[in-house]
């Protein structure tokens, strides 16, 4: 027992030794990881905040770019203020249109089975010889076209003739144009064709009077005569021919119907003539006999 306690005496530093080395590593190794540890935090840290600063990076440039956008719409306001403080304001609106109730229930012009959606209308009348003994008929003829007319509507009459010294027309209104229909352009017209009694010679060109009521601004063309047209005065042209040359110079597409008045039972070719030209120009055509 002496001699194990004195061999124990002996050994135990070189033991306190060895344990103090296995202590020693030990220690080195844990905090070796712990080290380890700490440096993957610190790279994974440096990562994210790389990438937390490329986002800032990105965001800055983003906010650069919306504040350059919203300093160039401040400048072109302020511009157009500036500029409308110089520019003198604009005028007032114009009023709109009224549409009278009256126009609004308007309904096509029909005289006697003869009808048109046309609002312009010219009254072409014939003032030869041989109507002479009807013109109360022709006179009656207009002022019952005329009352088939309402407000909105405008209209012309041209009497026309052939004289030897040469042709001559008879206008209401005076001029090219056309006039409003009301009682009192109504009243007138009557007392212009009153004024054309006594008035009917001569014979008749319709292609100068044609050309007459081409030029006028209307739209729709109601011949009224006897339906005789005399060759010598329209460049020698039989009636379909005639018929055929105003429909070529037609190039408007006026409107044209025809009344024919008087004895035209007793001539050959007048009603032939007359609702060709209707039917040729999207017309329509009557014969009155008193």
């Amino acid at each position: 027992m002496g001699a194990f306690i004195i061999i124990s005496i002996i050994l135990m530093p070189d033991y306190q030794k060895e344990v103090r080395s296995q202590g020693d590593l030990a220690f080195l190794e844990s905090l070796q990881g712990k080290t380890q540890a700490e440096i993957d935090q610190t790279a994974q840290g440096m990562q994210d905040l790389l990438e937390a600063l490329k986002s800032a990076q990105v965001r800055q440039r983003e906010l650069l770019g919306q504040e350059e956008t919203l300093s160039s719409e401040i400048d072109k306001l302020l511009a157009q203020k500036q500029a409308s403080k110089e520019q003198p304001p604009p005028p007032p609106a114009e009023p709109e249109e009224v549409v009278e109730e009256e126009d609004r229930n308007r309904v096509s012009f029909r005289f006697l089975g003869l009808k048109t959606d046309q609002t312009r209308i010219l009254f072409l009348v014939d003032m030869n010889g041989f109507l002479a003994e009807h013109q109360a008929l022709v006179r009656n003829t207009v002022m019952r076209a005329l009352d088939s007319l309402e407000p909105g509507y405008e209209f012309a009459i041209v009497g026309f003739q052939q004289l030897d010294s040469g042709p001559l027309y008879r206008r209401w209104p005076e001029g090219s144009g056309l006039t409003k229909y009301s009682g009192s352009t109504r009243a007138q017209a009557l007392r212009f064709m009153n004024g054309l009694a006594d008035q009917f010679r001569g014979s008749s060109s319709l292609l100068s009077a044609f050309k007459v009521a081409f030029a006028s601004p209307a739209t729709a063309v109601i011949l009224i005569s006897d339906g005789l047209p005399n060759p010598e005065y329209n460049e020698g042209l039989s009636g379909g021919q005639l018929a055929r040359n105003i429909t070529l110079a037609n190039t408007r597409g006026v409107e044209i119907h025809t009344v024919t008045v008087g004895d035209y039972f007793k001539y050959k070719g007048t009603i032939e003539f007359m609702e060709s030209l209707a039917r040729a120009n999207s017309g329509g055509f009557l014969a009155l006999a008193k």
